[in-house]
């Protein structure tokens, strides 16, 4: 888990390339654990804010800036893993064999699911080319013999 993590850091945007199945779920689960205390936090601060309708002013305040802060940390948390994940997800896209834009089924109805499934796919071996090196092509002359030829030998 801590070398997915550091691939996925160190490919922080690099959208070319591969990025294999289990490089791609282990950064998943290591990000949904880590969101998990924020979740709790976030649970925790409505549920007290019901609860403090009764109370005075100043301690649903607390609440309120508590609420706040946590919410400022949860947003420049997945500021800083935004582009990493987009970048590992076109990465991962590509390892199953599909075209990068199918990261855009996220924004279709029932395409989170669909853009999972993609993602589980197993690793698709298939020729890399380099468009930046020349391609060197053979040319060889193809001499045809045709029965023509031969009858008129005769």
């Amino acid at each position: 888990m801590i070398n997915a993590y550091k691939n996925f850091f160190k490919g922080y945007a690099e959208f070319t390339g591969r990025s294999t199945r289990p490089d791609f779920w282990w950064v998943w689960l290591g990000n949904f654990i880590i969101s998990i205390p924020f979740w709790i936090i976030y649970i925790s601060i409505v549920y007290l804010s019901t609860e403090m309708d009764s109370v005075s002013d100043s301690a649903s305040e607390a609440t309120f800036m508590v609420f706040g802060l946590v919410a400022i940390i949860y947003a420049v948390f997945y500021l800083a893993i935004l582009v990493p994940t987009l970048a590992l997800s076109v990465r991962r896209l590509r390892d199953a064999g599909f075209h990068w834009a199918f990261i855009f089924l996220r924004f279709a109805p029932m395409g989170g699911i669909a853009l999972l499934i993609l993602f589980a796919m197993p690793t698709k071996e298939t020729e890399v080319v380099n468009y930046s090196e020349p391609q060197t092509v053979k040319v060889e002359e193809v001499i045809e013999d045709t029965p023509f030829e031969e009858s008129d030998k005769n």
